[in-house]
């Protein structure tokens, strides 16, 4: 195949398990092979990195692989505890949560980071589902930068005072006025931010968003979550 400059990349599909046997016509728009991976055959995606030069094989995890592996794992019970903490009866979870569960335990976020990227997209959820990624990245950061001022450990976020602070920082960000959400503190990291906004990119469809190199091994299940979500 013929590669030019520029930095490119180009996308396929092959038969799960294949050693690079392209399936469809390559292309660098990333959501049609999205769309083939949404199929009931198991498959992996292609890249051809024109920028390093390089031919990825990305093996696709399946919905119940994600799901045993969040069960197991600390990733679970930081879900539950923003569910316990959203300040009313009924939390805003949607597809979007538990795709952001799934890439957080992928990417082996931190907690103060799934945590951060979690409050956000709740937040967004509830105020606006159509917020920008500029205010939801902020909002990410702000939500993580303050956890970490606070001091508190992983095991203490987990206790029922944790519960307590994750709730504080909910009325915080839903109480703040919205020319504030997209303000990005300096100094703080910002993973949070990358988890939220990938997510946003592939519930939405929107895979040249993506910044995380794990994002791309969820392109199955997140296509399967918009499917189900439409029908």
């Amino acid at each position: 195949m013929k590669k030019g400059g520029g930095g490119v990349r180009q996308f396929n599909v092959q038969r799960a398990g294949a050693d690079f046997e392209p399936l469809l016509s390559w292309s660098t728009d990333p959501t049609i092979s999205a769309a083939a991976l949404s199929g009931p055959d198991a498959r992996d995606l292609l890249v051809i990195d024109e920028a390093t030069d390089t031919l990825k094989i990305v093996p696709q995890l399946s919905a119940e692989t994600l799901l045993d592996r969040v069960a197991h794992s600390i990733y679970g019970r930081l879900a539950d505890q923003v569910t316990a903490a959203w300040p009313s009866a009924t939390a805003p979870t949607t597809p979007a949560t538990y795709l952001l569960v799934d890439l957080a335990a992928m990417d082996h976020a931190t907690v103060l980071a799934t945590l951060g990227a979690l409050v956000a997209l709740m937040v967004a959820q509830h105020k606006d589902a159509a917020v920008s990624l500029a205010r939801l990245n902020g909002m990410a950061g702000q939500a993580q930068c303050w956890l970490q001022q606070l001091g508190l450990s992983e095991h203490q976020l987990l206790l029922p005072a944790g519960v307590t602070v994750l709730r504080q920082l909910f009325h915080q960000l839903l109480d703040q006025d919205a020319s504030c959400d997209a303000y990005v503190p300096l100094g703080c990291d910002t993973r949070a931010g990358k988890l939220a906004q990938d997510v946003v990119a592939l519930t939405t469809g929107h895979l040249t968003a993506l910044t995380l190199p794990t994002a791309w091994q969820l392109l199955r299940v997140a296509g399967t979550e918009r499917q189900l979500h439409r029908d």
